[in-house]
């Protein structure tokens, strides 16, 4: 975590600290959103998990480290940093996105400004190349994602080569990976992608 992350969640009211940990999503699914905007935090949804989350002391924004996101009608998460400061109180502590039935066909660089993402859902999208899924790499926390109901879901030895792309992973289209599938060698096209990755972060 950057200094200024840890500072932001340190000076944070201890109630509000409170609430953040165990907050329900803000929820925004359903909504026919075709880009990403800035929202007003009153229009979070309730119906789906009957409550939405407390809003902070500060900016008077939702304390959640969750944005639910699916059955919309984005093709793209670019500008996500638009709706995320519009709603959440602290940014920072973003971890858990749900962009699940959309249109997105490629993952936007932006998604790197939020370090602390642990869970992303991008199951029912149009995501043909594994490319995208190399831009997932650098987040460290990232532990949950999913894929399935993608093109690339179709490839021969899909989850074999997501493993590698994403060695921080765990779970994968909510099954967790076991170690026979790390133990298997990557194809070919995938092992090209990695590689010419790592040469580009050198």
């Amino acid at each position: 975590m950057e200094a200024n992350e840890s500072e932001s969640l340190a000076n944070l009211d201890y109630g509000d600290r409170k609430i953040l940990d165990c907050s329900p999503p803000a929820d925004y699914s359903f909504q026919r959103l075709t880009t990403l905007k800035a929202m007003g935090v009153e229009a979070a949804r309730s119906i789906r998990i009957g409550s939405v989350p407390e809003r902070g002391t500060a900016k008077k924004k939702l304390l959640t480290r969750s944005i639910w996101l699916n059955n919309n009608k984005l093709k793209s998460i670019k500008n996500l940093e638009v709706i995320v400061d519009s709603v959440l109180e602290l940014p920072s502590q973003l971890s858990w996105l749900d962009f699940s039935f959309n249109y997105i066909k490629e993952i936007d660089d932006c998604i790197l400004k939020y370090p602390n993402l642990k869970i992303i859902y991008f199951h029912g999208n149009c995501i043909a190349k594994l490319n995208e899924v190399m831009k997932l790499r650098k987040l460290k926390h990232l532990r949950t994602v999913t894929f399935h109901g993608n093109p690339i879901s179709n490839i021969p030895l899909y989850r074999v080569s997501i493993s590698y792309m994403l060695p921080q992973v765990l779970n994968l289209d909510f099954t967790p990976i076991i170690k026979n599938e790390r133990f298997n060698p990557p194809p070919t096209d995938t092992l090209k992608i990695i590689r010419e990755y790592e040469a580009k972060e050198k």
